[in-house]
């Protein structure tokens, strides 16, 4: 055996010292993996897809990353005590593992760590609020755990905080006012799929570098603060799924940057856990009763040029729908079905030459169907329970990319934008194979049913590309006043 271990594989040395600086562990490791008394090494790597066994981290390293294992690894065990020796430590990321057990309180010694991400993993008990004293945090992502209790008081003394993500855990009570007080440099806050309650705080609006603001899936009540039109750099809005009330903001058509905005989804987020990967769910209607607003939908909404997906389904909007879409250039799915609007759908939809998914269903729409709408690119175009009358004229595609409808749907696009970055890896591979989307068995849905519609239905509805591709295709035309032959 050779006792030398700068001559050890993995291990690297200083050339002028000798000693050991770096441990990189990218093998096939079959038992319990430690990093034992390196009191000079600066990084500890664990990487590849064939390490199993437990994982016992001790004595002062600067980096220990297991993070590219993914959800081919089954590092497992408690996270020793013993970690808090580690003080010279910047960067702990031991993600989509199996760690177990509650997070040891000797974390707070850690007071150079700067990222912490022990994300989807099996962690239980509360979140140490010994935290704080780690004021250098920038990063803190406890994401798909079994974390309960409230959140601790830790965004006080700490100020630098970049990324917050406790999605997917039990924690209850409310949002920490303080969140909101030291917060000049928060730019993801990711508190999903949890239980909290109360209010949403309205100093949020004062987190000006603010990008993503995901709250999604909790019991949290009242109105939506206007003070979150304060957040000029605000690109992915989800609040989907609580108890919220009162009138849909104005002022949230101040946020120029604002590409996804969800304010109501029966069925939880659009994007879940499936094992170590997100999928995409569709809405399904009919289940629970959450975010009832009252109003009409803000021509300051959708007035914004960069908005790609605008959700709200379902949540008691009226008054005339929005005629002013000429600049939607970058609008893709747009869901504003089970509503109370009234008026007539605009012809300006022909200038939204990206939007793949249009559900107004289930409004008092009226008035004729514009021809300018490319409904045979379209993957969703559903206008079934209104008013409209009239023939439907013959439909152009020829602005359908290659002629073909847009069946990757910018999958990734949209989980660029809902997601924080942590989760980005783990999605690599969603898209191939079955679109991550589907309505029951159907690739396509095409519904025109419970309508006054008359006279024939023209050709070309459906794109020639759907045929030859055999794609499944719903196309729904019951419920009005056709006659004639169904022509392609």
């Amino acid at each position: 055996m050779i006792k030398d271990p700068c001559l050890w594989h993995g291990v690297s040395c200083d050339p002028l010292k000798g000693r050991v600086i770096t441990l990189n562990l990218s093998s096939n490791l079959n038992s319990t993996c430690s990093v034992l008394q390196l009191s000079a090494s600066k990084t500890a790597e664990v990487k590849g897809d064939q390490v199993r066994g437990n994982f016992t981290l001790l004595y002062p390293c600067l980096h220990v990353d297991v993070d590219d294992n993914i959800s081919f690894v089954g590092l497992r065990g408690r996270l020793s005590p013993a970690i808090g020796h580690l003080t010279k430590l910047r960067v702990l990321s031991l993600g989509f593992n199996e760690f177990f057990g509650e997070l040891p309180l000797e974390m707070g010694k850690l007071n150079l760590l700067e990222v912490l991400d022990l994300g989807f993993n099996a962690f239980h008990g509360p979140i140490p609020a010994a935290l704080k004293k780690c004021t250098s945090l920038r990063v803190i992502n406890l994401s798909g755990n079994q974390l309960n209790g409230t959140i601790p008081a830790i965004f006080g003394p700490i100020t630098s905080f970049q990324v917050v993500d406790f999605s997917f855990n039990k924690l209850s009570g409310e949002i920490p006012n303080e969140l909101g007080e030291n917060c000049g440099s928060l730019m993801h806050l990711h508190l999903a799929s949890n239980e909290l309650s109360g209010s949403i705080p309205s100093n949020l609006g004062n987190c000006g570098e603010l990008k993503s603001l995901i709250l999604s899936s909790n019991i949290l009540q009242n109105d939506i603060p206007s003070s979150l039109g304060k957040l000029e750099n605000l690109e992915a809005l989800d609040l989907s799924r609580n108890f919220l009330s009162g009138l849909v903001p104005p002022t949230l058509g101040d946020c120029k940057q604002l590409k996804l905005l969800v304010l109501k989804n029966k069925n939880g987020p659009l994007f879940s856990r499936k094992g170590s990967s997100f999928m995409f769910h569709q809405e399904e209607y009919g289940e629970g009763d959450y975010n009832f607003f009252e109003g009409e939908l803000p021509e300051s909404i959708v007035k914004l040029y960069g908005i790609h997906v605008l959700w709200l389904p379902n949540v008691n909007l009226e008054g005339i729908f929005p005629q002013t879409w000429g600049s939607c250039s970058n609008l893709k799915r747009l869901n504003v079905a089970q509503n109370f609007l009234t008026g007539q759908i605009p012809a300006s939809f022909g200038n939204c030459k990206n939007l793949y998914f249009l559900d107004l269903s289930s409004n008092n729409l009226s008035g004729s169907l514009p021809a300018a709408i490319p409904v045979p690119c379209m993957v969703v175009f559903n206008i079934s329970q209104n008013s409209l009358y009239g023939n439907i004229s013959r439909f152009s595609h020829g602005e359908c990319s290659n002629g073909s409808l847009n069946l990757s749907m910018s999958y990734m696009d949209l989980v660029g934008l809902y997601s924080s970055f942590f989760y980005r890896n783990a999605l690599i591979n969603v898209g191939s194979g079955p679109s991550p989307f589907s309505l029951s068995e159907f690739v396509v849905l095409h519904d025109f049913s419970r309508n006054q519609f008359t006279g024939s239905v023209p050709p070309f509805i459906i794109s020639l590309y759907t045929l030859s591709a055999k794609l499944n295709y719903g196309f729904w035309l019951n419920g009005n006043n056709f006659e004639g032959n169904l022509s392609v």
